[in-house]
Order: C-alpha cells, then sequence, then structure tokens
C-alpha cells in the first residue's frame, strides 16, 4: 500500500518513502489521506529549514558574553586591560593606598554605597582611549573623572573634566549635567541612552582635544583652551579652579556619589604623541 508507506515517511521524517514489510495486509487509503500527506509535506519543507535559520541566527545570543577580556584585533591595536574581572590590582582610592570599600563583584568593580571614596588608576595616563561598561544597582550618579592629579586641594573632579555617568530614557532631553556630558560645560550632543541597562562609555585625550562616547556615539568633541571652551569654563562652577582641566597627564578615577554601582570590561590604548585619536 503506497498510502502507509508515505504517511510514516511523512510523519516519522524521513527523506525516503519507509520500506514496509512485504506480504503485509493493509486497509484501503482512508478518504483524504492524500491530501492531508500532501500537505504536512509541505509543512515540514517549510518548518526544517525556518528552524535551522531560527537556530543559526539564535547562536550568538545564546553563547556566553566574555567579559574583562580583550579580542585579538584589540591587542594588535595596543589595547590593555585595566580591570581582569578577579582583582582591584592596579587600582587604589584618591590620595589612599587602598582600594578602601571598593570591591570585586561578579566579576565586576562594585561600590555597595557610599564613603568609598574615589577609585583610579595607580597609573598616570596622558593621551589615551579608555572605555568602560557601568550599570546602577542603587541609585543614578556617578562620573569618571580623567587625568587627575593627587596635588589638587580637593577632590578628583577640582582638576579633572568629570563624564557624567547617568543612565536616561532615549527620549530624554540631555543637558550639561546629564549623561555623557563634560560636566557643567558640555551637553551630549545626542542622546545614545537605552535606560537603566548596561552602558558603553569611551574618552578620547589627545593633546588639549577631548572626545566623550556613548554607547558608541560621539557627544562631545571640545577643544581645552579654544574660545568656546573658555566661555564654558568662564560660566561654570569651575571658574574659580585653576587646576582644572590643565594636566597633560593623571589618574582616571571612578566617582563615589552615593550610588551602588557595577563597572566592567575597563581598557585602555594609549595613544602616541605623533598619532591623531582615531
Amino acid at each position: 500500500m503506497p498510502w502507509v508507506s508515505e504517511s510514516a515517511s511523512v510523519l516519522i521524517g524521513t527523506l525516503g518513502p519507509v520500506q514496509l514489510p512485504p506480504h503485509t495486509c493493509y486497509p484501503p487509503a482512508p478518504a483524504g489521506i492524500h491530501r492531508i500527506i500532501k500537505e504536512a509535506t509541505i509543512i515540514k519543507t517549510r518548518l526544517i529549514p525556518a528552524l535551522a535559520l531560527l537556530a543559526f541566527l539564535a547562536a550568538p545570543l545564546l553563547a556566553e558574553e566574555k567579559h574583562n577580556t580583550l579580542t585579538e584585533a584589540e591587542k594588535k591595536a595596543g589595547w590593555k586591560l585595566l580591570f581582569d574581572g578577579k582583582t582591584l590590582d592596579g587600582w587604589r582610592c584618591y590620595k589612599k593606598k587602598d582600594a578602601g570599600n571598593w570591591k570585586v563583584q561578579d566579576g565586576c568593580i562594585y561600590l555597595g554605597g557610599p564613603g568609598g571614596g574615589d577609585l583610579m588608576t595607580a597609573e598616570k595616563y596622558g593621551d589615551f582611549e579608555f572605555s568602560i561598561d557601568w550599570k546602577f544597582e542603587q541609585g543614578n550618579n556617578s562620573g569618571i573623572i580623567y587625568r587627575v592629579t593627587e596635588e589638587a586641594n580637593g577632590p578628583t573632579y577640582v582638576s579633572g573634566p568629570e563624564m557624567q555617568v547617568m543612565h536616561h530614557k532615549p527620549d530624554a532631553k540631555l543637558g550639561n549635567k546629564s549623561g555623557g556630558s563634560l560636566y557643567d560645560m558640555y551637553a551630549p550632543t545626542q542622546n545614545p541612552f537605552k535606560g537603566d541597562v548596561w552602558t558603553t562609555y569611551k574618552i578620547v585625550c589627545h593633546g588639549k582635544k577631548i572626545e566623550q562616547w556613548v554607547n558608541g556615539v560621539k557627544v562631545v568633541d571640545v577643544e581645552v583652551g579654544s574660545d568656546d571652551w573658555n566661555a564654558k569654563y568662564a560660566a561654570s562652577k569651575w571658574k574659580s579652579q585653576k587646576l582644572f582641566a590643565s594636566q597633560d597627564t593623571g589618574h582616571i578615577a571612578l566617582q563615589d556619589h552615593g550610588a551602588k554601582i557595577f563597572f566592567r570590561n575597563a581598557k585602555i590604548r594609549v595613544i602616541e604623541k605623533d598619532k591623531a585619536a582615531e
């Protein structure tokens, strides 16, 4: 009975007819069985490729994402990890010898509340490209301050410009104290924020030029000492701070502003003096 073999082939999912035992008696084909076999065959031929495509597209999402590592391309480009996901080696609090209340948790640099002080790199950097991811556990205010000197009489931001760390909804209007801003100086030119999720910041310093990036989008592009900079500086809270943005090299600091916050994927690429920032 061909209809029995054909039905079994479709239901079982083989590519060819099922070999049935010889000399076996089978009932006559039920009414409409050939139409059912045809429809089942069509469904099978369409469903299997669709499922294969879905599995292919989902594979990158299902793969475990690795953090605090460098790709081969990053290594060749000169990137260096500042945090290995395990220890705070290479970090200490501003004007202190240890990391204070900062610790490593879930593969991240973590501050669980106020009183930790600003955590900064032990090394100083001049011309560089710095990248880091952050996410709040509680609260919504922190900052990344760069080219910081400990010779200043006051906090890190007395000498170092600050990239404000604060999340926003994608439709929020941003000002010069919003996330991504060069705090109290320049507002972000765009809003690439995606809400209260992991956010990637990048800071590029090359000579007097400063760039700040949010999620791959450049939001600040300025030159220290330009006419525009001087006008904004004179109208800012920093106008009485003579050391503000004055350093050619300095530490990079993560601000303690009372929030509970995670940082990960901290890395840096030193820019050679004779090369422009990419």
